[in-house]
Formats: structure tokens, sequence, C-alpha cells
């Protein structure tokens, strides 16, 4: 007979062969981060799963199926944007679990009347200013730090459309039906700094995220792209569309509505590189990015889809409106799994894993104007009531 090996020794073993075991996945889900361009997350994950060595070919291909859904089971992951330390990092809350868990919901912390009835909103990037515009043709701006609201005595003659602040600056710029783009400083916002004029009604706008580029979209199906250095046109391209958004981070990738489609272009080319379609009926009114630049979230009055660009422009996610006739979207600037979509009978919170978690009804109210700053929980929000008077709310 043989002589008996060590306990210890066959438990080692047998240690050794079930870690081989859970590699194969771990090295499966490292892979799926690096190819979402989550490189921290998966620098993470590594360390974590003690993960050594190349990667095998058979993960040579973007990761499908069940990996999209990776993020329900990553809790409270640090991204690094940019150049940006680990310290300086907005916290995203990925998982939908910790939110129900949570009890998560929404409330209002304080409100600036406006005077007139506003269609658009924006954040500055440090989430200290809020600029909306509407009917009136003035900006109107909130100081979160002061709690004071003033009005731009200047004037577009027509109604601002959209508002977008430019990265990092508290200039801010507006679009408008008489067919311009006025540019202003909350700072000093009595007066325009200066304007483009346009051939059609300047639909939507949207500032690149570290150029001094600014694109826009008007009634002629052009989108224009405007060199702010010197002031000029530097390309248009006939792919018009309402409204326009760059991705976040990198800037090379241009979203555009143009009726029931996303169109996803490459900039500075404005090549298409994805059509998403299949998802709305009615034409789409609001779109926006999620923090990684991956996934877009489209509403239209019928529905809000959520689209995957790891995984070629699939949608998969789709709401109904039920009746409360959606305008606006945004990703949650904390949970990254939660939208908060505007309508016109109130405002929901939708989970990406669990469909709404939260409704706030209200059938005096139409919520036209939704905003969020990546690292700031404050959610600006627009609302009109039946004496068409906007409130901008600021939501937590």
């Amino acid at each position: 007979m043989g002589a008996t090996r060590p306990v210890a020794e066959m438990e080692f073993e047998e240690e050794v062969v079930h870690r081989k075991r859970g590699q194969g996945f771990d090295i499966f889900i490292h892979d799926y981060f690096k190819k979402r361009g989550l490189l921290r997350c998966a620098e993470l994950f590594a360390n974590e799963a003690h993960i050594t060595g190349s990667i095998p070919p058979e993960f040579d291909q973007h990761p499908r199926g069940i990996l999209s859904d990776i993020w329900s089971i990553r809790q409270q992951t640090q991204l690094t944007l940019g150049s940006s330390s680990q310290s300086q990092a907005p916290q995203i809350i990925n998982s939908t679990r910790q939110i129900i868990q949570d009890g998560y919901s929404i409330q209002s912390i304080t409100s600036f009347p406006s005077g007139q009835t506003l269609s658009s909103c924006d954040f500055s990037s440090d989430g200290k200013i809020v600029a909306s515009g509407g009917n009136s043709g003035k900006p109107f701006i909130c100081n979160m730090d002061t709690s004071t609201s003033v009005t731009a005595s200047e004037s577009h003659s027509s109604t601002i459309l959209d508002v977008r602040f430019q990265p990092g600056s508290t200039i801010f710029a507006t679009s408008s039906a008489d067919k311009t783009i006025k540019f202003w400083d909350a700072k000093t916002p009595e007066r325009a700094l200066f304007d483009f004029k346009c051939d059609g009604i300047v639909r939507s706008l949207d500032f690149h995220p570290t150029e001094r580029i600014l694109c826009s979209s008007d009634t002629c199906d052009l989108i224009k792209v405007w060199d702010l250095n010197q002031r000029v046109i530097m390309k248009t391209f006939m792919e018009g569309g309402c409204p326009v958004r760059f991705q976040p981070g990198s800037g090379k990738l241009l979203a555009v509505a143009n009726q029931n489609v996303v169109t996803i272009l490459e900039f500075p080319s404005l090549a298409v590189k994805y059509r998403l379609q299949g998802g709305h009926v009615t034409y789409v009114c609001s779109l926006c990015w999620d923090i990684t630049g991956q996934t877009i979230a489209s509403v239209s009055e019928d529905c809000v889809c959520v689209w995957s660009l790891s995984m070629g422009g699939q949608c998969f996610f789709k709401y109904p409106s039920n009746g409360n006739n959606f305008q606006s979207v945004i990703f949650h600037p904390q949970y990254r799994n939660v939208l908060v979509v505007g309508g016109f009978q109130g405002m929901e919170l939708l989970t990406l894993g669990y469909g709404q978690i939260h409704r706030f009804r209200a059938s005096n109210l139409s919520f036209t104007g939704l905003a969020a700053c990546t690292g700031v929980e404050f959610i600006a929000l627009s609302f009109t009531s039946n004496a068409s008077e906007s409130v901008v709310n600021i939501w937590k």
C-alpha cells in the first residue's frame, strides 16, 4: 500500500482546483470591465480576485448576454474620469439591490419661481449654478450657494429651446426659435457675450467636453460644428435632428435624435457609427449619456429606451409612459442604474433592473426639463403649473 497523503496537502490541492475553476469567470468579468472602458474598475476587480497572467484568446470578442447585467452585482464602484485622481472621482452606486435596500426616494429641497414658461435647464460642471430658458427668451439663472436667482436683461426675440453649459466654466449657450445661438456668463448674465446667426430655428446644441467646439442642430436638418476660438463654422452635416449630445469624457461620439431614431456619429468625421431604431413610435424629444459613455437613454412621449453601444447599439431596456407623455430623461448623478424621467403628469424614477421604484404624481404639473451634475446629488427639474408659470425645483 502507498503512503497516505497528508490531509493538509489534499486540502491545498482541492483549493487550487477550486480557484482554477472560478478564475475563468473572474477573468470573464475582468475582461468585460476593460472592454467597457472601466479601467479603474477592472484594476480593482483584478486585485480583489487575484487575477494574474494574460487574457485567453477566447475573450477577444465583446462579451454579451449575462455580462450586460454585471452592474447589478458590483456595488459602490469608484470610477476615475480623465486624469482625475481616485480621491476626486465621484462615487457611483451601481447596484440595483442596494438602491432597493436603501429605500431610495427623491425629495424637493428648494425652488426658484421663474415668472415664465421654461423648456430646458442645465447644471454648471461644479453643480453650483442652474441656467434655464423658455418662452420669454431670457435666460433664468439660479445660484445654489446663495439661493438667489436672476433673469437676464437681454433677450432672444423668441423662445429658448435648449440650454447647455460649457464644461468647467460659467459660460453657457442658448439656442432659440429666433435662429440664433447666444453665449452668456452666469457670473454677469445681464447681457449676452456674443451670438451666432443660423438659417433655421436652432433646436438643440451641446459643447464638446474637452475642446472649444460647439455643435448645433436646426430645422434645416443641418448639424453645424462651430469653432469657439475663431467664432466660425468648421463643418456642416446633413443629419439634422433634436437633441444633440456629445459623449461624456472623450467627445469622440455625437448622439443625434431625428424623429424616432437616434444616430451615433463619430466625431470629428461625423461618420455614422450606429443607428438606434425600433424602440420608439413617436419622435424622440430627449436623450442623455451615462457616465461611461457607453449607454444612452432616449425618451419619446410613448416610452423610454436604454441602448448599449458595447452590445452593438441594442436596446436592452424599454419602459412605456402609460399616459404620462414622457418629455425628458437623465441618469441619476449617484445611482447609475436609475433613470429620472419627467412627463406631463409627473416624474418617475426607474431602475434598469426593476422598473419603477418611485413616482411623483402631479396631474396639474408638466415636467419639461431635467438636469444633473456628476458627483453632485442634486437634480434640477423645471415644471409648469396650470398657471403657465415654471419653477426650477432642486431635488435630492
